[in-house]
């Protein structure tokens, strides 16, 4: 890496970071006046931001991956956030041009799956492996799917209720993923992964059980905070990177 490089890439960072600080401080914003004063012009802001910082999201990803040799991880991550923004787009455009409106489970909710699955491999790509201890992955896979498991016991085995187990899955893959490849060292990716899981496992239940909800449209932007922190929690470790591998030596493993 030349040593005009280092500062061209360091600016880029930092326009970076500001944009997606912004969008996670419109996030914050939107959740309150969606709490205080459920709107849906809020609502329908929220939704655009949410497309908005997945596919800023996709091409920063992929700016790094290609420009600056971030490895193969960033483009899974780009490739995850696309794929969200594309499904959220289809809703609209279904919608637009009036072939109707899609209930919860649709293909759409298949397309938000994948992309929780595909950000569960890039996490496994981008990070080191970091061995957790298997008590706190179990006690996490548990409380992944007792829930679903339940609803389904409860009600039966219906589409509502294998979606409801699929979206728990994913969600629980990529934050089981996530801790068990060093995510917990870089805190705003671990943020808006636990945010974006969170919101993803509550979608489901708001759409089955309880899809009049006003104060559950927060989950919106929820999403969309999710999405700027792990930007912001991935770029630095990316940028850093050579084909994926950091340039300065890992730490060694600490003693438990």
């Amino acid at each position: 890496m030349s040593a005009q490089e280092t500062p061209d890439r360091d600016s880029t960072i930092s326009v970076i970071s500001g944009l997606f600080g912004g969008f996670l401080g419109i996030a914050v914003a939107l959740s309150l006046a969606l709490v205080i004063v459920p709107s849906g012009q809020f609502l329908s802001l929220s939704n655009y931001l949410q497309i908005l910082a997945a596919f800023s999201g996709a091409v920063v990803f992929s700016y790094y991956s290609l420009r600056h040799g971030g490895g193969p991880g960033l483009l899974w991550a780009a490739g995850a956030f696309a794929l969200w923004g594309i499904a959220n787009v289809a809703w609209y455009a279904a919608v637009f041009f009036g072939v109707g409106t899609f209930t919860f489970p649709s293909l759409i909710d298949m397309g938000f799956i994948a992309s929780i699955l595909l950000l569960s491999s890039a996490y496994n790509r981008i990070y080191p492996r970091k061995q957790v201890k298997g008590p706190l992955l179990l006690a996490l896979l548990f409380l992944m799917l007792v829930v679903p498991l339940a609803i389904l016991v409860t009600g039966g085995i219906t589409d509502q209720g294998l979606t409801i187990l699929l979206y728990f899955f994913a969600c629980g893959s990529l934050i089981i993923t996530g801790l068990n490849h060093s995510l917990s060292d870089h805190p705003a990716a671990l943020a808006g992964t636990l945010l974006f899981a969170i919101s993803f496992m509550a979608y489901p239940i708001r759409e089955t059980f309880f899809a009049g909800n006003p104060y559950l449209t927060i989950l919106g932007p929820f999403v969309a905070a999710g999405f700027s922190l792990i930007v912001l929690g991935l770029i630095p470790y990316g940028a850093g990177t050579t084909q994926g591998v950091p340039e300065q030596p890992a730490d060694p493993p600490r003693e438990p």
